[in-house]
């Protein structure tokens, strides 16, 4: 195993479609969703249901991981990400609107494929849409 420089990181995070949203519960519990993503190069972009229980974690204290993780099923291949920041909540028309749009481009669909979900959340004061900052991140591998 060895860490990973920030190019391999930014790399990983580009190439992979999926990871793990961890967020605090108000009692200090961590909760933990998985879902799709989108990364323009500076932010990851995701967003989990409205009023979900995450949406809720978020709204009681922006402090997230990010985490991404790729293995083979003998685990002698693994390379794992993680990202620890503040996230930010989206609520712009314009900002949520790019926001899926990076998340339809990182999984290779239409830009446009996720337009109608902009306004189901636009204006929703339990949406979820956010913007993460790659304030601090790591990476280890055996690659």
């Amino acid at each position: 195993m060895r860490h990973m420089t920030r190019e391999e990181i930014i790399g990983f995070i580009k190439y992979y479609t999926w990871g793990t949203l961890i967020g605090v519960e108000p009692d200090g519990s961590p909760y933990a969703v998985e879902l799709s993503y989108g990364f323009d190069g500076t932010y990851i972009y995701c967003g989990s249901r409205p009023g979900g229980r995450m949406a809720r974690c978020i709204k009681n204290n922006q402090k997230v991981a990010f985490k991404i993780c790729d293995t083979d099923r003998s685990y002698a291949r693994y390379t794992a990400v993680i990202v620890e920041t503040v996230a930010d909540r989206l609520t712009s028309h314009y900002d949520i609107l790019s926001s899926v749009r990076c998340i339809a481009r990182q999984r290779g669909l239409n830009e446009k494929a996720f337009d109608q979900v902009v306004s189901v959340v636009v204006g929703n004061l339990d949406s979820n849409s956010l913007r993460i900052p790659l304030t601090r991140i790591s990476g280890v591998t055996t690659g």
